[in-house]
């Protein structure tokens, strides 16, 4: 498989014709079912979140960060046996960001924050994207979270890109939910200082961790598929 470049904004049909020999490959030797699963998922989610962008509404910006989040979250996602259910997403964004780090040859993820790292910090300085100001409430509180982007500098200087990435990815995560649970209103003008870093930051990220669980899939460490397919049940 040749390497897809490091530092480009990868689109949803150029990762899948990336991923098809391999796939065909494992289809094939009838091996991998649930990383092929993965990234089915991942870059049908992706292709929905430039659908959603490409209207250029706010609106659309907020749906493209939902639906790469779902592209990570297909790729992360691991079934916890013990509840029944899938495994909290901290839990296991945390397994998956170092399995990602870990085998990213080519430094895809790291060349991305770092040609972020803007977006990042603007991210990380907000308290509206921190639990601890909701909360508190209180409104002298609104201060810049400079020791947050502070620490990803470092986290960045000294190479653990793993800490860096898990860092970054769980503030969009805040605003994910925010937007996924009603806590934000689809569009508004009053969230953009959040909205437009996170989604310049996801759409450069996303693909480049795509990329590399396509690359580099068969040596990580996989958790458990939720919810797999299930032969006459339509889902895939």
């Amino acid at each position: 498989m040749t390497a897809l470049p490091a530092d480009d904004t990868l689109d949803a049909a150029t990762l899948t014709a990336h991923w098809m020999p391999t796939r065909d490959r494992l289809v094939r030797q009838d091996t991998e079912n649930d990383l092929r699963v993965r990234i089915h998922r991942a870059c049908k989610a992706l292709r929905q979140g430039e659908r959603a962008e490409s209207d250029g509404t706010a609106e659309g910006q907020d749906a493209s960060i939902v639906f790469r989040w779902v592209a990570l979250n297909a790729l992360y996602g691991d079934w916890d046996w013990d509840a029944g259910m899938p495994a909290r997403d901290r839990q296991s964004l945390d397994r998956f960001t170092s399995e990602v780090t870990r085998v990213d040859a080519l430094g895809r993820i790291r060349q991305t924050l770092e040609a972020h790292a803007d977006d990042a910090r603007a991210l990380l300085e907000s308290p509206f994207l921190i639990e601890r100001f909701w909360r508190d409430g209180e409104w002298d509180q609104v201060r810049p979270q400079r020791g947050r982007a502070r620490n990803f500098n470092e986290e960045l200087r000294s190479e653990r890109t793993s800490a860096a990435l898990h860092r970054v990815l769980m503030v969009i995560y805040f605003l994910r939910c925010q937007i996924v649970h009603g806590g934000a209103t689809m569009g508004s003008s009053v969230n953009r200082v959040t909205v437009d870093p996170a989604a310049r930051l996801l759409r450069a990220l996303s693909g480049q961790i795509i990329a590399v669980s396509m690359e580099r899939g068969l040596e990580m460490t996989w958790g458990e598929l939720c919810y797999p397919p299930v032969p006459g049940d339509g889902s895939s």
